[in-house]
């Protein structure tokens, strides 16, 4: 078997090459739009025939290139079922994939997205993002959920014998292989935890949103053909309610805009608030990052409201409203006690 792996840097995404070396017939895993030239020239260079484009799932963080490559070489694309509805194939746990002499074995891996699956070839498996190296894929979009990526992991594959090489569909820190038995002992994440405490890490990792959710997601369900070409919605102001308020306050910048007597007055402030009144939020904002989320506050949502209308207009892409303001939060406490 062939097998090379490939890396897109703006993403961290891994990108696999397979091909029986007989039949030179060759899929890649994971490909990313950005790179499908690049995958294109290896498989050119190899004398390979492309036969499959595989996604392990509908990506939020970055393009897939599968829609693309079929144009381009008539290869069939692959996606599980309840993924994007636009695959030649469908498949779910149990079904195989052939390359030749290759066979592959599709396992159902959900829990970082309900469609989640991986792809296991002799002693290989191609995790997409379910299992990374020392880490998981996160759960908090996407119908994702902590107790089925246990199970996953736990009763899927952690069944598979200790020498099987894991190939990830991501990694932050420079790995790039890792194996089955590694990290049953060596996970932070999972390895000797109970299901409770790992859903309890997962519904805490406080990440923020991936960087091209918005576009990436309703591109990944078309297989990526309309893609990064596509007109970007214009961004709009969120309205968040007080009852989101606590789940949301250790993922997002809190900008109080009233007035100094008001943030110390009786209604008081929401922990980790910012005072930056509107005379000066102009000005305090150009130093700002305009990718990171922020949650704009004042007493009744009046000023709040105008706040993010502007920054918005100074190019600022995830700015929430609380609705109601510091009136509304109080007010919710007080019907709660």
């Amino acid at each position: 078997m062939l097998l090379r792996q490939l890396f897109d840097r703006d993403t961290s995404t891994y990108t696999y090459l397979l091909a029986d070396e007989t039949t030179r017939e060759a899929l890649l895993i994971d490909p990313v739009l950005e790179q499908a030239e690049r995958d294109l020239e290896l498989v050119r260079e190899l004398g390979l025939t492309l036969r499959y484009s595989l996604d392990t799932h509908v990506h939020a963080d970055h393009v897939t290139a599968s829609g693309t490559l079929r144009e381009r070489t008539q290869c069939q694309t692959v996606s599980a079922v309840g993924g994007a509805a636009c695959a030649d194939v469908h498949v779910q746990g149990g079904d195989k994939l052939k390359l030749g002499a290759l066979e592959l074995e599709v396992l159902a891996t959900p829990g970082h997205t309900d469609d989640s699956i991986s792809y296991r070839v002799g002693n290989h498996v191609f995790t997409g993002d379910a299992l990374l190296v020392r880490g998981t894929g996160r759960t908090d979009f996407q119908n994702g959920d902590p107790s089925e990526l246990y199970d996953s992991i736990g009763s899927v594959l952690f069944a598979l014998p200790e020498d099987t090489q894991v190939w990830p569909g991501h990694d932050y820190k420079g790995h790039t292989v890792t194996s089955i038995g590694e990290e049953r002992r060596f996970n932070p994440r999972i390895a000797d935890k109970t299901r409770e405490e790992f859903i309890d890490i997962m519904n805490n990792l406080g990440l923020p949103p991936p960087k091209h959710l918005a576009r990436a997601v309703p591109a990944n369900r078309a297989c990526g053909v309309a893609g990064l070409n596509q007109e970007r919605p214009a961004p709009s102001v969120v309205d968040v309610e007080p009852a989101q308020v606590a789940a949301l306050v250790s993922r997002v910048r809190v900008i109080d805009v009233r007035e100094p007597e008001e943030f110390s007055g009786e209604l008081g402030h929401l922990d980790d608030a910012e005072l930056v009144p509107p005379s000066v939020l102009e000005s305090k904002a150009r130093d700002w990052d305009k990718k990171q989320p922020l949650l704009l506050v004042c007493r009744s949502g009046r000023r709040s409201t105008q706040a993010a209308e502007k920054l918005l207009a100074l190019g600022f892409e995830q700015v929430m409203n609380l609705s109601g303001g510091m009136l509304a939060v109080r007010a919710a406490e007080g019907a709660c006690a």
